[in-house]
């Protein structure tokens, strides 16, 4: 065996699939070589004797070893550009090696980037897998997971292929329509579990679609993606305004306008990256949940300055917390409807199929009103929610084998509804404006709530998982 040499291009080896356009692969194998050209008495200056050395390469190339382990990391690569978590996506690569008939696999898994190194035998090939642009799409991560449940032993990497061309191919499960209604439904559900009336359930759902179709829209000129979330943002908080003032002028104002101004842009919370992140980091894999939790902020932040802006040009108390509006039972009725609502919602946004997104939804409301129930009995936010998240974990443990879903697309959705998005937002506008005292609660708030999420779903996958058991 002699030392690694390049291989030819990708889309010039016989067998090899061209680069997927979301993805960038790059590799590199040790492969024999020929003999060297001088004791082969082959002249370099002479181009049909270099022809016939690069034909000769070509052939000692193992096409099928370079099939099956493009077929692996273009797997990973569908699966971590949908917004599967980095165990997941090494989890699916390693069943699909196995299926394949690769001896070894070697991951190392990021948030935007898979490094992989197969090996048979004496011979090794390492690739690369770059996502350009991440995104959220459950109905692609369910149909990926439930093709490695199906693979076994024997698979021809061109059947995996051909079945990947096939969920590759397949268009968004929701048009935008049923997306940008999907965003409007959720935030104005929020409205209400923020103590908001049904004039805030209004201005705020117009709002949230107004801003999650602006979102759609610039987002396909491929522009920076904090520059999106920021124009997006303020379309949706001028949208709110815009209504709420509407609503006072005909004699229907509302009580808490500046309340539920935060509610107006909680579609653009990070959930999958958030959630997806402190999971990663509880896995010990400090690449992708760095890079994720880091993510996340980043897009809080950009969400944040519009909310402060806003707020600031336009008089708004946007630190200030809504007081309840009913009493007991309607408050509870209330809260179970909304919960319902507002986590379908969020399941829709994320083209979650509709079995997954309605047990998600009645999970994440059932759960979402004990942590509420309990909050309002005394017991601290960050423990309710841990138990809550626990009880999710739970519940899509017990389902998910049935639905053959992947267990993300459903606590993620459910969980979303307890992120308080709302107080990070107000802690943001309150470093900005120089409000410590509101920045420092409301901020310490939303993290502490964030962990205790984590922790709840973390301790019911370590319980229900062997892979999650062990180191």
């Amino acid at each position: 065996m002699s030392e690694p040499v390049d291989p030819p291009a990708d889309s010039d080896r016989p067998g090899a699939r061209p680069d997927r356009p979301d993805a960038r692969l790059h590799g590199r194998g040790a492969v024999p070589a020929p003999r060297d050209d001088t004791d082969a008495g082959i002249d370099a200056d002479r181009p049909s004797d270099v022809e016939w050395t690069l034909t000769q390469e070509l052939r000692l190339e193992p096409v099928q070893f370079i099939a099956r382990t493009d077929a692996v990391m273009r797997l990973g690569a569908l699966m971590l550009g949908a917004g599967g978590s980095s165990a997941r996506v090494r989890d699916s690569m390693e069943r699909a090696a196995h299926a394949v008939g690769i001896e070894k696999l070697h991951t190392r898994v990021g948030m935007t980037d898979i490094v992989a190194t197969t090996s048979r035998g004496q011979m090794f090939r390492t690739r690369v897998a770059e996502i350009r642009r991440p995104a959220v799409d459950a109905d692609r991560l369910t149909a990926l997971k439930r093709l490695t449940g199906e693979l076994h032993p024997g698979t021809p990497a061109a059947e995996l292929q051909r079945r990947l061309d096939a969920i590759e191919a397949t268009p968004r499960r929701y048009p935008e329509i049923v997306r940008v209604l999907g965003a409007a439904l959720a935030c104005a559900a929020f409205a209400l579990l923020n103590n908001g009336g049904w004039q805030e359930f209004v201005a705020v759902g117009i709002a949230a679609g107004a801003g999650q179709f602006v979102r759609l829209r610039i987002g396909r000129l491929r522009t920076n993606e904090f520059l999106v979330v920021f124009l997006s943002a303020m379309t949706a908080l001028l949208v709110y305004l815009g209504v709420a003032a509407l609503l006072a002028a005909v004699g229907l104002p509302g009580g808490q306008h500046d309340a539920a101004l935060t509610s107006a842009v909680l579609y653009l919370v990070p959930g999958f990256p958030l959630v997806t992140g402190a999971l990663d980091l509880a896995r010990l894999d400090l690449d992708a949940g760095i890079s994720r939790v880091v993510y996340a902020t980043l897009v809080l932040l950009a969400t944040g300055t519009a909310v402060w802006g806003i707020g600031s040009l336009f008089h708004a108390t946007v630190t200030q917390t809504a007081t309840a509006l009913f009493d007991e039972p309607v408050l509870s009725i209330v809260r179970l409807v909304a919960g319902f609502v507002g986590v379908l919602g969020f399941a829709v946004l994320f083209d979650t199929p509709p079995a997954i997104a309605l047990t998600a939804a009645t999970l994440g409301t059932i759960a979402n009103v004990g942590r509420l129930a309990m909050v309002d009995a005394g017991t601290t936010a960050p423990l309710a929610a841990a138990i809550a998240a626990l009880a999710v974990g739970f519940g899509a443990f017990l389902v998910g084998d049935r639905l053959r879903a992947a267990r993300v697309t459903i606590t993620v959705p459910a969980v979303l509804i307890m992120v308080p998005g709302a107080a990070a937002y107000r802690a943001i506008t309150g470093v900005i404006a120089g409000d410590t005292l509101s920045a420092i609660q409301n901020g310490f708030t939303a993290v502490f709530v964030v962990v205790a999420l984590a922790i709840g779903l973390t301790v019911a996958r370590v319980l229900t998982e062997r892979e999650w058991s062990r180191p």
